[in-house]
């Protein structure tokens, strides 16, 4: 039996899946606390796998313009001047610690910036981390953990990649560390929802939060296969604040590598998914607006909306009857006719052979959208809490990068160096180990069996005066989703 539970921009669902599915809906204003306290009615939430999907990540970078400082240790080369602050101190391209940093320079930085949070990046941290967390203890001396990131937890090779996601990181981290501490106080332990369709622990999203970017999207997908078994279709999420498009392929969602956020690239790998900011909330004021101001009047708001324009066509959701004495019941045709134009003006930009539609709404506004573009729909059972229902179906998904250097005796993983074997080995050797640490990190999960994927691998030998001395190796490997 597993919990998934689904916090939107208007409401929170919730979804217990063993055999059969159990729903729960909650609004916004009762929150997370709110939906624990009535998932705990049924089970025991101390038992059972608890995962937790957010649109905190994405709200909070289009919501908040936090100003980050971005503290830069790329030794020498290239100037790395126009991404942030450059320090004194380095670690090499075999992660030797070459330089040490100068306390008194990053003191008098952090003495003259008013920024909210901090971004701390090495050039070679993945391969030694040593530099990020020395920084960090002065960092601690202005600002709390939750609001410091570090770049070492990215498991990407490319350093301006991982300075723009480790920006993003800083700015979201105490977001999703206010929400862990929220679930905490119900849950010892539990799971946080990628934005890639899997799952992993919460101690590991706290750390590289961007992780999350784009979940609810994402579960969508795993959702509308789970309760329709269909495996190529268009999701059509109509929500309280949003309507989202995402495809299924498969059986599985699309998913883009290095998304761009705030303008620049990232190392973010997400389901690929479209969003129109209007759903059964939206202000009607004669016509439609991408703004939320309050719940329908149909469920005690004060401002009409596009759920109330529907009850004023015939539907009878919540109060209805408050809804057709509204004044601005006499453009209710309007507004209708204003959201389904847009909905179909997008669906152009989409291939597709059927519709399932989710959300509250999807039985009153998908039939029309298909009849309009000559699609097929589906409604599924439980389609008010498509993406708690996903959540719950999900598995746990990690990524482990590993750099070994045999001539010297070490080995990398995540940023933990360890001793390691020296000698000149086979170049799969080096996938075989990194699998078996993969294993272990997941047997600590309760994950035993699993299948995964080799994401990069590159191998070199070291040379000197003529003999092979060892191997150099990268390897990143994930637990398929």
């Amino acid at each position: 039996m597993t919990v998934g539970i689904d916090i939107g921009g208007t409401n929170t669902d919730g979804a217990v899946v063993d055999e059969d599915v159990i729903t729960f809906k909650v609004p916004n204003e009762v929150g997370l606390g709110g939906i624990l306290k009535e998932i705990a009615k049924t089970v025991d939430l101390k038992k059972e796998r608890v995962i937790v999907s957010t649109s905190i990540a994405l709200n909070t970078i289009l919501t908040k313009d936090s100003k980050t400082l971005t503290l830069l240790f790329p030794g020498c080369g290239l100037d790395y001047s126009g991404y942030g602050v450059v320090l004194s101190g380095m670690v090499n391209h075999r992660g030797d610690h070459v330089e040490e940093i100068d306390e008194e320079e990053i003191l008098s930085v952090l003495r003259d910036n008013k920024a909210d949070n901090v971004a701390i990046c090495g050039k070679f941290s993945i391969r030694n981390p040593i530099l990020e967390i020395k920084a960090r203890e002065i960092v601690e001396k202005f600002y709390p953990l939750h609001d410091i990131a570090l770049s070492y937890h990215v498991n990407v090779l490319g350093y301006p990649l991982r300075i723009n996601t480790t920006v993003i990181n800083a700015k979201i981290k105490k977001s999703v560390f206010d929400l862990v501490q929220l679930v905490k106080r119900f849950v010892d332990d539990f799971y946080l929802y990628k934005g890639d369709g899997g799952i992993i622990p919460y101690k590991l999203a706290l750390e590289n939060p961007s992780l999350l970017y784009n979940s609810s999207p994402a579960s969508l997908v795993l959702g509308a296969y789970h309760l329709t078994k269909i495996e190529s279709a268009l999701i059509i999420d109509v929500g309280g604040t949003t309507t989202d498009f995402v495809e299924l392929v498969g059986g599985k969602p699309k998913i883009v590598e290095n998304v761009e956020i705030l303008g620049k690239k990232t190392a973010v790998r997400c389901v690929k998914a479209f969003s129109l900011p209007f759903g059964g909330d939206s202000l009607a004021e004669r016509e439609l607006k991408p703004t939320r101001l309050d719940k329908p009047i149909a469920f005690g708001g004060s401002h009409f909306t596009l759920t109330d324009a529907l009850n004023c066509l015939g539907c009878e959701i919540g109060d209805y009857r408050k809804s057709r004495d509204h004044k601005m019941s006499v453009y209710a045709e309007g507004i209708f006719e204003s959201y389904v134009g847009r909905v179909v003006e997008t669906l152009k930009g989409f291939d597709f052979d059927v519709i399932i539609g989710a959300g509250y709404l999807a039985r009153y506004l998908i039939p029309e959208i298909a009849k309009r573009v000559g699609a097929k729909y589906v409604i599924p059972e439980h389609h008010e809490v498509m993406n708690a229902v996903g959540v719950a179906v999900s598995k746990l998904t990690l990524s482990l990068y590993s750099r070994f250097d045999t001539e010297r005796g070490f080995a990398v993983f995540n940023g933990s160096v360890e001793p390691f074997e020296r000698g000149n080995f086979r170049e799969d050797f080096f996938i075989e180990k990194a699998v078996e640490k993969l294993r272990l990190m997941a047997k600590s999960f309760g994950v035993e069996e699993f299948d995964y994927e080799v994401l990069y691998f590159r191998c070199w030998n070291v040379v000197r005066g003529g003999y092979v001395r060892g191997n150099i190796a990268d390897v990143i490997v994930q637990i398929k989703d």
